[in-house]
């Protein structure tokens, strides 16, 4: 080849590197990037077909993406090789580029695709895609046209080709992570919306003012498994009810939003809250999901006296503040089991009967089990502590104890879900 020539095809293979850089920086999607690419370095390196394999970290193999050429159709998404394996193979293996001038005097030529698909392999041209000195994936050019080996002119401007190609595919997929997380936000984001849908949008006083109620539900993560809701039942008695579901996510929230459902109608049925949690525990063990579960606490208030029944199905003692001698009750019933583990459970019902200021504080383990950044625990004692007079009304009540709770926590992470609600008797 003479000066001039080797001047003209380095210029055309400059020009051929500028054309990948557009090509590169002209798509995010991955399928349509490799596909222009390889097309390019076919017509480039003067070869009928062309492919590249990539990493699958997930089993290990080298499974092909791109296939062009007479046998693409037979090619792609068919191919899977071990590392090690055939000549893709032993380049991912070794992250070295390799020029086989004549496959059938090489021992590592891997013949099962020529096989199957009728293509007739006679040299390949393979060089790693590398990303940080990480092999990705493996490219290869096959049979030159002229029927001529490749060159090692051809394996440098091929090894710039693949270092290029490599850094737009791990664009692409870096791309393509970013708007699966964005779109797992934006579900994520609905999925909270609808959850806290399902929590009380206001909450129910009574004509003569005799009491005040107020509840709070903070998630760990977007959506999550706590719970409290209210129903009134007639001019007389209110249910009310706060639990909180085994596990975190998306799976206690759906569990969650069902027995919110199924309290709304069960309460109408039931006699009492032990009542309550019977039916509860029923509907639950008959959906039987997945060893879930949820610890509950259902109560029955008679807004003209200030009756309070309680039932508790394996949660947190209820903590009672009593004005009259400036004292804190737990309200230690025979708590039952959680619900949707057992059958033919006993629940009890404990009377409580409130009298002016008094209030009934609910809460969910996320409270006491907070950390701090000594990797201390909120605790029970500590959340009793809080609860001192004058005790406030339950908006200013709660909100004064989730303040108290994060300046505990600090910047430590919520790690659970957390619930509070207070009734005050006025």
């Amino acid at each position: 080849m003479s000066n001039v020539e080797q001047l003209r095809q380095k210029i055309n293979d400059l020009t051929s590197l500028i054309d990948v850089t557009s090509i590169i920086t002209s798509t995010l999607d991955l399928d349509e990037l490799m596909s222009l690419v390889m097309e390019k370095a076919q017509e480039v390196m003067h070869a009928e077909a062309s492919s590249i394999m990539l990493l699958n970290e997930d089993t290990g193999l080298l499974e092909c993406e791109i296939a062009l050429g007479k046998v693409q159709d037979k090619v792609k998404n068919k191919i899977q090789l071990k590392i090690g394996q055939g000549i893709a193979g032993w380049v991912a293996q070794t992250g070295e580029a390799i020029i086989v001038p004549d496959v059938s005097s090489d021992s590592r030529f891997f013949s099962d695709i020529d096989q199957n698909t009728g293509f007739q392999t006679r040299s390949i041209l393979a060089a790693p895609l590398k990303v940080k000195d990480k092999v990705i994936g493996v490219a290869e050019v096959i049979n030159r046209l002229d029927a001529h080996p490749f060159t090692k002119e051809n394996l440098e401007i091929f090894e710039t080709f693949c270092r290029q190609v490599a850094l737009a595919i791990e664009n692409a997929r870096m791309h393509h992570y970013m708007l699966e997380q964005q779109r797992l936000r934006q579900q994520l984001e609905s999925a909270h919306r609808i959850q806290q849908s399902f929590m009380p949008q206001s909450f129910p006083d009574s004509a003569q003012e005799r009491f005040l109620i107020y509840g709070k539900n903070i998630p760990a993560t977007a959506v999550g498994g706590d719970l409290f809701d209210f129903v009134k039942l007639d001019e007389n008695r209110l249910a009310i009810v706060l639990g909180d579901v085994s596990g975190k996510g998306i799976p206690a929230a759906l569990f969650m939003a069902r027995l919110i459902s199924d309290f709304r109608y069960y309460c109408n049925r039931a006699e009492s809250p032990a009542d309550l949690m019977e039916f509860l525990n029923q509907a639950l063990l008959q959906r039987s999901q997945q060893g879930m579960f949820v610890s509950l606490v259902s109560m029955l208030l008679d807004m003209k006296t200030g009756k309070l029944i309680i039932s508790n199905a394996g949660h947190l003692p209820p903590l009672w503040w009593r004005e009259t001698d400036n004292r804190i009750e737990r309200v230690e019933n025979e708590a039952g089991i959680p619900l949707g583990i057992l059958e033919d459970v006993d629940f009890d019902n404990q009377i409580v009967n409130l009298q002016p200021g008094d209030t009934i504080l609910l809460y969910t383990d996320g409270v006491i089990e907070s950390h701090n950044e000594k990797n201390q625990m909120y605790t029970l004692d500590r959340l009793v502590q809080e609860i001192r007079p004058p005790v406030p009304e339950p908006h200013d009540f709660i909100e004064q104890l989730i303040n108290e709770l994060k300046r505990f926590q600090g910047a430590v992470n919520q790690h659970d879900d957390i619930t509070l609600l207070a009734l005050r008797w006025r």
